[in-house]
């Protein structure tokens, strides 16, 4: 059971309820409560709990849960372990889809109240929906705007014309610059937006930064996770589209055009100017060389190297990246090679 100190429960609903939230079947117990969500197997009498592959179908035999949200393809193999106290099973489509429905209901986000705590530094000039939360030492410069709802946490730091939309979440200690967010884009703790990026040319004098005069667009329900970095635009802007998400200590070089729903896992580095269409998940701690385009729904395995296009729809892996047959072929050779070299 989630802990209540950090994650406290929502009101109790009973099991008719459920049922009809979740559009299914009446259920033989249509009032016991269900209070909470939990695993498969450490759910009580008063959790709900989903089984979503095959394998864990022998724990439904010692499962305790008051309920157990499974697949059609897994009712009847789930009724024959599940004995007549055992959970009340409810058919959906989509088990873990409605348990993380269920799961905003009985344990809620606590809302943060609005208001700005009185140790924060606001520009006179900066426009704050009276619905929004300023935390302690946050620091919001000249014209920034902050949207309804949106909550800034603690000692983060907005650039001067910062436009931050509605249903935000600037964690604390995060910086933005040179940015304009959407609507329900999360930031998470020391993620550092709109800094300048890595640019310099080289003359006899050494190396001069090349001026950066982009920014950084971030669309509607982006999440970028902590200490991730992403760098405004040289002349153009560097933008992250709707729904992607960035996890920690992530690096997004200036220019670089990140498509739509697209998932960027921990530890990956864009070099400036690449270019991710739609849908496409990169593994962790992968690099992309700069001016690389990969295609729509492509997919990079972890620790591989991009230094030409991919082409849409394409899993690549391996330094450098290639396809992911030609990759196996190449362990599978260098392993036939390791053997045969053997006294």
């Amino acid at each position: 059971m989630p802990d209540p100190r950090f994650f406290p429960s929502g009101p109790a609903l009973p099991l008719s309820e459920v049922a009809r939230r979740l559009g299914v079947a009446p259920v033989r117990d249509p009032a016991a409560l269900i209070c909470g969500v939990a695993a498969l197997g450490s759910a009580g009498p008063q959790e709900i709990t989903y089984l979503e592959q095959a394998r864990h179908l022998p724990d439904l035999a010692s499962c305790a849960a008051g309920a157990c949200l499974v697949s059609p393809a897994l009712r009847a193999r789930a009724a024959a372990q599940v004995g007549p106290q055992g959970p009340q099973l409810l058919v959906v489509a989509d088990p873990k889809a409605a348990f993380m429905a269920l799961t905003a209901v009985l344990h809620p986000e606590p809302r943060i109240p609005a208001g700005r705590d009185a140790s924060a530094l606001v520009a006179a000039s900066a426009r704050i929906d009276p619905t929004a939360s300023i935390g302690p030492g946050a620091v919001l410069g000249a014209e920034v705007t902050v949207g309804a709802r949106s909550v800034i946490g603690a000692h983060a730091v907005l650039g001067p014309g910062v436009q931050i939309g509605a249903d935000c979440h600037v964690h604390p200690h995060a910086t933005v610059s040179h940015a304009v967010l959407g609507d329900r884009v999360t930031l998470h703790s020391h993620a550092t937006i709109g800094r300048a990026g890595f640019g310099f040319h080289p003359g006899a004098a050494g190396l001069t930064r090349v001026a950066q005069l982009g920014r950084v667009i971030l669309h509607d329900d982006v999440e970028i996770g902590a200490q991730s970095c992403v760098d405004r635009g040289t002349l153009g802007d560097t933008v992250i589209g709707r729904g992607t998400k960035i996890d920690n200590l992530v690096q997004i070089g200036h220019n670089c055009q990140i498509g739509a729903q697209c998932v960027i896992v921990a530890q990956c580095g864009l070099a400036g100017s690449v270019v991710l269409e739609d849908g496409v998940l990169l593994g962790g701690q992968v690099g992309v060389a700069d001016h690389r385009t990969i295609g729509r729904g492509a997919r990079i395995a972890a620790k591989s190297g991009v230094t030409r296009d991919v082409p849409a729809q394409e899993t690549q892996s391996g330094i450098p990246a290639r396809p992911i047959t030609l990759f196996f072929r190449a362990v599978a050779r260098d392993l036939r090679l390791g053997r045969a070299g053997k006294p």
